[in-house]
């Protein structure tokens, strides 16, 4: 553990130019930052090295790590057919993620927490592989306006679905939802984890009606896991959500997670 009073989380951030490099800045979403702060933690922004020899100098301060939301991973990364470029993220932030999360994953025991893109960077890290559009290639009885541009009007940022959540998983446990009842969660995206590849030594813990993944996690066994380590991806935004303590719950997790590190 750092050695603050409170464990140290990371967070990646996105990467906007403003029209020239020399604008260029980092974000960092601030329901994140209160999010990691209303569990205990401490945030600490990783920027967005242009070395990959950082990455273990710029790791070291941390106990914990959540990986934020963004626009769209590059489809090469799956074999996914070309996108329009103002759909997709920066090409350095998407160069750094997936060369911080697979060192996170692979080389490291932080527990990590995965929020919206962040869940499917988790997927990708280990090989898997994202459905491109919902809209247009997921096909279920009853599929769901996932993304927020399908519904316009202020409604379409207080949307909220059902989720089903696998018993006894882990991210079961972490809502208190071991033995069913109802979580509910909001919707802000047009992408997720495929069905046929949700990536190596993982397993999808939660679905929404439509069938859609909404929660990954390490299945039973996988090494990079090391026992018990926490590892959680969710397909929602619970930072949006600091009213229900069912998603307060999922940052005061990895938090205590890291502070048992």
């Amino acid at each position: 553990m750092s050695r603050t009073s409170r464990p140290v989380i990371g967070l990646n951030a996105s990467v906007s130019y403003g029209g020239s490099v020399a604008k260029g800045a980092m974000t960092v979403g601030l329901a994140y930052v209160d999010a990691v702060v209303r569990a205990g933690g401490i945030p600490l922004v990783i920027p967005p090295l242009e070395s990959e020899d950082l990455l273990e100098a710029a790791l070291e301060p941390l106990d914990g790590f959540c990986f934020i939301g963004g626009p769209d991973y590059d489809p090469r990364h799956y074999a996914g057919r070309v996108q329009r470029a103002e759909e997709l993220m920066d090409a350095r932030r998407d160069r750094f993620d997936l060369a911080l999360a697979r060192r996170v994953l692979d080389e490291t025991a932080l527990p990590v927490l995965g929020v919206c893109g962040g869940c499917q960077l988790i997927s990708l890290a280990r090989g898997g592989a994202l459905v491109q559009d919902l809209k247009s290639e997921w096909v279920a009885d009853g599929t769901l306006p996932h993304a927020r541009d399908q519904r316009p009007g202020e409604d379409g940022y207080h949307y909220r679905h059902t989720l089903k959540v696998e018993a006894d998983s882990l991210l079961a446990r972490t809502l208190q939802a071991t033995h069913g009842g109802e979580v509910v969660s909001n919707s802000f995206h047009h992408q997720a984890v495929k069905p046929e590849r949700v990536g190596d030594g993982l397993r999808a813990s939660a679905w929404a009606p439509d069938g859609v993944i909404e929660a990954i996690e390490p299945a039973g066994g996988a090494a990079f896991a090391r026992g018990y380590r926490f590892v959680l991806g969710v397909q929602w935004h619970p930072e949006r959500m600091p009213e229900d303590a069912r998603q307060r719950a999922l940052f005061e997790a990895l938090v205590s997670a890291a502070s048992a590190g």
